[in-house]
């Protein structure tokens, strides 16, 4: 007999309710999930790696990418990347194939200093549309190590791995005097310190020097002198990039900004002493890797400076006296002595020496009631050198005597306070007696003309009469109004216009694509720095020589192809030519070219033959790798 349960009934339909939502749910969420995994690109790294820890930032995209685009890495520096590979794989899951593909861009980078670092997104190109991948952020710390290693033991470590360090390269502000007087000259010098190669010097931002009157001693046409110093035992090439003279406009405490400075430094991956299992650490320690320069992008940043300004002293200052602090002279000059009414003279009142001449006055000479006079002319004649400020600065006044009789012009006084003997110096030019006798009558008038800021004129007839009649008109009978000169003259510029605007939008246009630009001149710039090269060794310049071969050859490579300079090295140059089909025998020039230069810095033997067969050697380079990409 068969029962019925009813309770057992309900329970089972429950269940199986419950089990076929269950099926749904997860059918769902599979569709779900297989619809986010269509596109994805995600950046990976370490979110916490010490100083001087060499590790990998991987950006991977499941599908076919093109046209990567990666973000600036901030402070960390870039040993190699973006190294691009892609994986596949085919899976049968319960009768079913499963296929994924993925691409993947590394890069192998290296923390210098401690702090935080915030990476932007890369973005990449997969089925016609732009991906953006996550952002990055990655904490540096100190290194655990520290209190096992001399910090001379880390720094060295660090230099094998090619890590820049602080101390390899770094500028300074330096002042010639700390506590100046009110208005004294000082000198402030930007002081460039480096053990390493370094070029493209560019000084991004300069002190404002608030409080302060500047002017620069530097000549940006000059080249850098430089000199060597020894500094905790180790040699630095030291020169002075930027030179002030600065005067402080007020007292108490003020204070000079940093300076930026950005530079290319070249950093020698060298061999390290001990090796480990990881392979892409033994990649990076093969000789032929470690004979390349790195180039590496840096921004160095100068020291603030606190300056003390003392107020001038209260005691001794004579009346005549009007803010010029330095050492001067001071001579006054009058062009006659005697003269007829309505003559012009000029007095002129001269001072040089060095300090803050253009912020000079002086008291301006009282001519007579009967004297006509003008506003001064005045002239600066200043000089500039890494001493400072000097020069001369000249005031001319011109007046006119309109009676006559024996005038006398009061003494013109001038003081100055030299910070050096810290006391005022006073001058006055003593009387000047002057002589008017009456001009004679009848002039039909003067003109008189001089280097004051205007001239003076009189004029015994200032009345021109209008002149009268009769007037004969007549009619031509041609008429340029309306003719078909005129239409064509009217709408010449409206024509102008037009074709004005499409040859500037073609030009814009052709300006806008900087990589294009650049590709165009690759051939001239490299040129450019081939005649600089060969300038310097005619001079035996060998240093600077090898510095301009070595620009012209990497930075051909860098304008031709649009890469960046960080990311230059043997193995992108052979990338590069090799995808653009160059022939392998002008490969492999171009690469002994690279290698023989580093090779010829250092090798002994004749120097100047040994530039001669460089420079040789890099023209023909240049030379054959141009036509084959032409």
């Amino acid at each position: 007999m068969i029962k019925f349960n009813f309770e057992d009934y309900l329970s089972s339909s429950k269940m199986n309710r419950n089990l076929i939502l269950s099926v749904i749910v997860l059918l769902f969420s599979q569709f779900a999930l297989f619809a986010q995994e269509e596109i994805r690109f995600i950046a990976s790294a370490k979110q916490m790696v010490e100083v001087g820890e060499r590790f990998t930032i991987v950006y991977e995209v499941n599908g076919n990418g093109s046209g990567f685009i990666a973000p600036k890495f901030g402070k960390l520096q870039i040993l190699s990347g973006p190294n691009s590979s892609t994986s596949s794989s085919v899976q049968y899951v319960n009768g079913k194939m499963e296929q994924s593909y993925s691409e993947s861009y590394t890069y192998y980078a290296v923390a210098a200093s401690a702090g935080e670092i915030n990476i932007p997104p890369a973005s990449v190109v997969v089925d016609g549309k732009r991906v953006n991948s996550n952002k990055l952020k990655i904490k540096v710390v100190k290194s655990s190590g520290a209190s096992q290693s001399p910090a001379g033991d880390r720094t060295q470590s660090q230099r094998e791995m090619g890590v820049l360090q602080d101390d390899d390269v770094y500028i300074r502000a330096v002042v010639s005097n700390k506590n100046p007087y009110l208005g004294e000259q000082i000198l402030v010098t930007y002081r460039i310190y480096t053990r390493v190669p370094v070029s493209n010097l560019a000084m991004t931002k300069s002190s404002s020097f608030t409080g302060f009157w500047s002017k620069s001693l530097t000549d940006n046409q000059q080249q850098l002198k430089q000199s060597t110093q020894i500094i905790n035992g180790e040699e630095y090439i030291v020169a002075d990039i930027a030179k002030y003279a600065i005067f402080p406009q007020k007292s108490g405490k003020l204070t000079i900004e940093s300076a930026e400075l950005e530079c290319v430094v070249q950093v020698r991956v060298q061999q390290q002493k001990t090796r480990s299992n990881d392979p892409f650490e033994n990649f990076f320690n093969d000789p032929f890797f470690n004979r390349n320069m790195r180039n590496v992008e840096t921004t160095l940043k100068s020291n603030p400076i606190t300056i003390n300004v003392k107020n001038l002293p209260a005691e001794g200052k004579p009346a005549s006296f009007h803010g010029a602090v330095g050492n001067f002279t001071f001579s006054t000059d009058l062009d006659r002595h005697e003269l007829t009414t309505n003559d012009a003279l000029t007095l002129k009142v001269n001072i040089n020496g060095r300090g803050n001449l253009e912020l000079i006055k002086v008291n301006e000479p009282a001519f007579p009631t009967d004297f006509e006079t003008y506003d001064p002319k005045v002239s600066s004649n200043i000089k500039t050198s890494t001493s400072g400020v000097s020069g001369s600065k000249k005031f001319e006044y011109l007046a006119i005597p309109r009676a006559p009789g024996d005038f006398v012009i009061q003494p013109i006084e001038f003081a100055y306070f030299n910070p050096k003997e810290k006391k005022y110096h006073s001058f006055t030019s003593g009387d000047f007696n002057i002589k008017v006798t009456k001009g004679e009558q009848g002039s039909s008038g003067i003109t008189y003309s001089s280097s004051a800021q205007e001239d003076i004129r009189y004029i015994g007839k200032d009345i021109r009469h209008i002149k009268p009649g009769p007037f004969n008109f007549f009619v031509t009978g041609i008429y340029f109004f309306g003719s078909t000169t005129y239409y064509i003259l009217l709408g010449f510029p409206i024509l102008f216009l037009i074709v004005f605007i499409l040859v500037w939008k073609n030009i814009e246009k052709k300006r806008g694509d900087i990589g294009a630009l650049k590709t165009r001149r690759a051939n001239k710039a490299a040129r450019t720095r081939l005649l600089k090269a060969d300038k310097f060794r005619k001079e035996d310049n060998d240093k600077a020589f090898y510095e301009e071969i070595a620009q012209a050859l990497w930075g051909y490579i860098a304008d031709k192809f649009s890469i960046p300079v960080s990311s230059l090295s043997i193995d992108t140059v052979k990338t590069a030519l090799t995808e653009k089909k160059v022939n392998e025998e002008v490969i492999d020039n171009f690469v002994n070219t690279l290698n023989n230069i580093e090779f010829a810095r250092f090798a002994p033997g004749d120097a100047s033959g040994k530039m001669e067969n460089i420079y040789n050697e890099a023209l023909n380079a240049i030379t054959l790798a141009e036509k084959e990409l032409k």
